[in-house]
Formats: structure tokens, sequence, C-alpha cells
């Protein structure tokens, strides 16, 4: 047999140095929906009672939530809940947990709102209840689409609302995600740092507190 050509030899050559990981076809990313970012304009920032724009939303809304068959419920301390923040930006995000409640929710269930003080933040928690009620469903639906859930791909409005939410919150040095409430059950918490002053005189109350 005759030997093989000096050209064909250095291409064989040349294959074997190829490696093979680029010969392989390229495993598919991942197939995350494609959301379209919403955005909130910025307003002016005030010193604002919590309390005051949870009376406004349970006005404003209470009508879409009996219109999905639902009932809303405050729970709210004597004391002021001062943040300082932009009102149009934290009434978007009231609103929208508002709409991701009517998603989520079943007709019959109440939506709790628990305002508090827990050290130096006024801290909100969003509960849904009902008879036999078997899963959280607004706290869950809020991590799915928080998380970008493959479950909730096709309610691409929820996932951008969540990611609004959470950028109107943290633009303010909060947080909101979810977490049990202190009723028990999985709710949404929305936690936002108090004025500076109240949150002094919070920490010194503690203080004196542990003293006397």
């Amino acid at each position: 047999m005759s030997p093989i050509p000096a050209c064909i030899a250095l291409l064989l050559a040349l294959l074997l140095c190829v490696p093979w990981r680029l010969l392989r076809p390229r495993a598919a990313a991942p197939n995350r929906p494609a959301v379209t970012r919403l955005a909130h304009a910025p307003g002016p920032r005030a010193r604002t009672d919590v309390r005051q724009l949870l009376h406004q939303m349970s006005e404003s809304l209470r009508g879409r939530l009996q219109a999905a068959g639902m009932a809303l419920e405050l729970a709210l301390p004597a004391d002021a809940l001062p943040v300082v923040l932009d009102r149009s930006g934290m009434q978007e995000v009231l609103a929208r947990i508002v709409d991701l409640a009517c998603r989520a929710m079943h007709a019959g269930s109440t939506l709790k709102v628990l305002g508090r003080i827990d050290g130096a933040h006024a801290v909100v928690n969003f509960i849904d209840a009902a008879p036999g009620l078997d899963e959280p469903r607004l706290a869950r639906c809020f991590d799915a689409a928080a998380a970008r859930s493959p479950r909730l791909r096709g309610d691409l409005d929820a996932i951008a609302s969540v990611a609004l939410c959470e950028q109107i919150v943290s633009d303010h040095r909060g947080r909101i995600y979810a977490a049990p409430s202190p009723l028990g059950g999985l709710g949404i918490t929305l936690r936002l740092p108090l004025e500076r002053t109240a949150a002094e005189h919070a920490r010194g109350f503690g203080a004196s507190s542990l003293l006397s």
C-alpha cells in the first residue's frame, strides 16, 4: 500500500488538534421570557406617614378587589410610620400589589394589610386569607414573578409589575419580598427605612425599655 501523501497526513494532524467541544453542537440557552421593562418617573420625596398611603389605597383600590370578589382588611398601628418617600412611586407599588392579588387570589379571599414598626423600618405585610386556604397564593405568585418562573411564562405583565415594584422600593433603600408574616402565613413584606429622627427615637425607646 502506498504511503499517505504528506498533505493528507498534515490535514489529519490538524483535525486531531481541534478541541472536540468546538465540534459538538452548543446547548440551547435557557429560554427566559422577554419582559418589557416598566418604568416610573421619580417624583419629589417628602416625609409621609405610610398609614395615610394605606388608607388612600383602601379608598381607591377597594373597588378593584370587590369587583374580583375579594375584601380588604387594614390593621394599622396607632403611632405614625414616617418615611421619606416619593408618594407617586409608592402608590404605584401598592396598586401593583393589588393587581397581583386580583390575579392570584381566589374569589372570597381577603387581602389583609398589616402595618408596623420593626426596629428602624416601617414594615407592611400583605397576606391573603380565605376559608380553607391551602397555600399563600399571593406570596407564591410574587415569588414566581420575581424569579421569572416557567409557570408564569405566559403572564409577562405580572413579571414586569413585580420588577417595577422591586425597582421603586430599592430606590427608597427598602426591600419587597415574600416572607412569613406576623400572622403566621406567607405574605409579601414591604420594608422601608423610617425617617431618621423616628428611627432614632424607636431605638432609644427600645434601649430605655431594656434598662427599666
